[in-house]
């Protein structure tokens, strides 16, 4: 796994992600349809024998799971 490309935010784990979310379609944080997108980064995905690296995907702007982890404050 590589660091996140935004600062304060970290990746979540790619076992606790779903498919559209792994495949770039859902932000990787909150689940919601990318409309507008940043990348968060990168993880390594384990699925069966097979590992691939994924690009994660992420709300522009940040969506409020995001500013939540950035700021601490509800959402």
């Amino acid at each position: 796994m590589t660091a996140s490309l935004l600062p304060g935010i970290e990746l979540p784990d790619p076992d606790t992600l779903t498919l559209p979310q792994l495949e770039g379609w859902n932000c990787a944080l909150c689940g919601g349809r990318l409309i507008a997108d940043q990348l968060l980064g990168k993880v390594e995905w384990i699925c069966g024998r097979t590992t691939r690296v994924v690009e994660l995907w992420v709300c522009r702007p940040l969506c409020k799971e995001a500013t939540k982890q950035v700021g601490g404050g509800a959402g």
